[in-house]
């Protein structure tokens, strides 16, 4: 499929009218780059943005039934993106811990090559997700990004429980096997 295929508008909004898990991939592959600079324009930390570009592409497949189709598909998607900034930043504004002011200030900021770390293996993860197939890849931001139980994707994926720990495991297998192919993480036993 080319990518004109992958991103044509009305297959898009067909999709997500239909509740397709599909719609997680496309989303990804068309409109990634595109969200992640929104999410790093409206949200507070690099953190903060991949969570709400994996928010918003959760949220355009459990909402996508009720997308109308007016407008863009990538323009409801963005405010998807804003929508997760905002509420992140709504939850930070009640911490108390924030407001505290008779605390000696310090620098708890990681070193330059703890950043490049990071965004390495971000880099790394995004890609071995995008390698994995499109339901395995929405199980796991189900269960490692959102904390769904196995029965509650089971139930949204119209699976059994079973297949889905079985699917799972071996995802959470292939992420670790592609992160110990670059490096990033020790290799087990």
């Amino acid at each position: 499929m080319t990518e004109l295929e992958l991103c044509d508008a009305d297959e898009l909004a067909r999709l997500l009218k239909a509740g397709d898990i599909e719609v997680l991939d496309r989303v990804t592959r068309c409109f990634g780059d595109r969200l992640m600079i929104e999410a790093r324009r409206r949200c507070r930390s690099p953190e903060e943005a991949d969570d709400a570009v994996q928010d918003a592409a959760l949220s355009a497949w459990r909402y996508g039934p009720g997308y109308r189709g007016e407008g863009r598909v990538d323009r409801w998607l963005v405010r998807l993106v804003a929508t997760a900034c905002n509420r992140m930043r709504r939850g930070m504004k009640r911490d108390a811990s924030l407001h505290i002011t008779d605390e000696e200030l310090s620098s708890d900021e990681e070193s330059p090559e703890q950043l490049a770390a990071r965004s390495q293996l971000a880099e790394a993860v995004g890609k071995a997700l995008l390698a994995l197939p499109p339901k395995d890849r929405a199980i796991v931001l189900l269960a490692d990004g959102k904390g769904w139980t196995g029965p509650e994707i089971a139930e949204s994926l119209d699976m059994s429980p079973g297949s889905v720990r079985t699917r799972l495991s071996r995802a959470h297998a292939r992420l670790r096997g592609s992160l110990e192919d670059e490096g990033l993480v020790p290799s087990e036993g």
